[in-house]
């Protein structure tokens, strides 16, 4: 027999082997700091990915993925509460292209970063110290821990893995919207919506949920983060309505990834925010190369590198402004909000273009 709890979409022993597949479908349905169940089920599926990782080297990855949709799509039968449910919202946009027209027809991705650190910062600061003036106090808030109760099998699996954050473990499965939900993600899409599509700054998306979350720094990103991420594993996932609704952060020619460079973008910042500058750092360099083994060395995302690598760094500057309150002597300064301040997105690539057409 199977209790669901109020609130959340918990089968009545996530413990047993048989359900332990549910961690795929797992998903809590409000905010919640300390999730037993779903502490255990985001452990255990996470030691799950070496079979993943040498399927993919061995190019077994199709039927891996396979075997393991048949296997939820029986749990999903016994256990309809916890059948993924189509997001009727946030719908595909069949018609939508994530090219840029009026660029010659190769796709080059390009080699000058696309934000300074500083300015991007600056920018946020910005906002902050703006909505002070409005009656929002920043607060630097709590972030998510691993809870210490259950079974001496996942107290010991805990243990092993004590060093590794929820918070981390979450961001690198791409999961933090399933197991670390914020509570105004709805609000947030909703939101996200209603806007014109390609009109969404990242001065917009982070005031609005700064504003949602009542100056909860933690959980404005972490909201951010989970709206972005929702669909990382879809086909689709550049087709999602809300995709369509935000601007390029990246430079590129003629055809742009603007769901992998916002998505990362927020989640090294958050990550950066939690734990540190450094730790972001070398988490974003593992995160670079463990994309290049995952897609066999076949692609090189220049763009993607930098967000990892230096995006850590404003969520660390973002978290000693609060903490610190300087936002009590910050000097607002508009300019910082326009996004020719905070993005670079000016790189000439008529000589590559030159070069991929001769050949060379």
């Amino acid at each position: 027999m199977m209790a669901v709890v109020a609130g959340e979409a918990i089968a009545q022993n996530v413990y047993d082997k048989e359900n332990r597949l549910l961690a795929y479908v797992y998903q809590q349905r409000e905010y919640k700091l300390f999730d037993q169940e779903g502490d255990f089920l985001l452990i255990w599926s996470s030691t799950q990915i070496p079979y993943y990782v040498m399927n993919t080297i061995k190019g077994k990855q199709i039927e891996f993925r396979a075997e393991k949709a048949l296997k939820i799509d029986a749990l999903a039968e016994k256990y309809p509460d916890f059948a993924p449910k189509e997001d009727q919202k946030n719908v595909v946009v069949a018609e939508y292209v994530n090219y840029r027209k009026s660029d010659f027809p190769i796709a080059i991705q390009g080699n000058v970063a696309p934000f300074i650190v500083k300015n991007l910062s600056l920018m946020m600061e910005e906002v902050i110290t703006e909505e002070l003036k409005n009656g929002i106090h920043p607060t630097l808030g709590v972030v998510h821990k691993w809870s210490n109760q259950g079974p001496g099998t996942f107290r010991r699996r805990l243990l092993k893995i004590g060093h590794v954050s929820k918070l981390l473990l979450a961001l690198a499965r791409g999961v933090t919207s399933k197991y670390l939900v914020a509570g105004k993600e709805k609000d947030l899409k909703d939101y996200l919506i209603s806007r014109p599509t390609e009109s969404v700054t990242l001065q917009e998306i982070f005031r609005t949920s700064y504003k949602m979350n009542n100056g909860d720094m933690y959980l404005s990103l972490l909201t951010i983060e989970n709206v972005l991420s929702e669909f990382w594993t879809s086909p689709d996932r550049d087709k999602r309505l809300i995709t369509t609704k935000l601007k390029d952060i990246i430079n590129f020619n003629y055809k742009t990834d603007k769901f992998g460079s916002w998505y990362h973008l927020f989640g090294i910042m958050l990550y950066g925010y939690a734990e540190g500058g450094s730790r972001s750092f070398l988490v974003g360099k593992t995160e670079t190369v463990g994309g290049a083994v995952m897609s066999r060395f076949k692609e090189h995302e220049w763009q993607e590198e930098y967000i990892n690598a230096h995006g850590g760094k404003v969520g660390s500057k973002l978290h000693d402004f609060v903490k610190k309150k300087k936002y009590e002597k910050f000097e607002i300064n508009s300019q910082y909000t326009e996004e020719n301040f905070y993005l670079k997105l000016d790189e000439d690539f008529t000589d590559d273009i030159a070069k991929v057409r001769s050949g060379s």
